[in-house]
């Protein structure tokens, strides 16, 4: 599976904003952090913060903070609200596209099922879990 450059780096802004979830990053530091242009941090820490993953604060001391702990977050349920809409193949399309072997091919359910067990792995993995050992968190969930 290959993931949308929004969805990798929302994921990196997450995973910065992990680092140490008591400070407050301006977009600026968390362009240079992640090295994606600020105007996209700026456009995803917006749906971010829409989705209730982050906080924002504007002003001279503003920044943006994870607006729960990191064990809470899901990676499953980020790359799900990030990657909705978004067909695996034209046949996962949601008018059916226009693939030449439908409706006899078998491959369709197998790629189904790849995408399926692809996403209970990253169901199971908390924000906390992908941060490096030597940060502090901790994550009561499952992995």
């Amino acid at each position: 599976m290959r993931l949308l450059a929004s969805t990798d780096f929302a994921l990196r802004i997450l995973l910065k904003l992990g680092e140490d979830p008591a400070r407050q990053l301006s977009t600026e530091e968390l362009s240079a952090g992640i090295g994606v242009p600020r105007n996209h941090v700026q456009k995803i820490v917006q749906y971010l913060a829409t989705a209730g993953l982050v906080r924002t604060q504007r002003g001279a001391r503003g920044g943006v903070t994870l607006a729960r702990p990191a064990s809470e977050i899901r990676i499953g349920a980020v790359v799900r609200r990030l990657e909705a809409g978004q067909a695996l193949v034209e046949c996962f399309r949601a008018d059916g596209g226009a693939c030449c072997f439908s409706p006899t091919c078998r491959l369709a359910g197998t790629l189904g099922d790849a995408r399926e067990a692809f996403m209970a792995v990253l169901d199971r993995t908390s924000l906390a879990a992908c941060l490096t050992p030597l940060q502090h968190f901790v994550d009561d969930g499952p992995l």
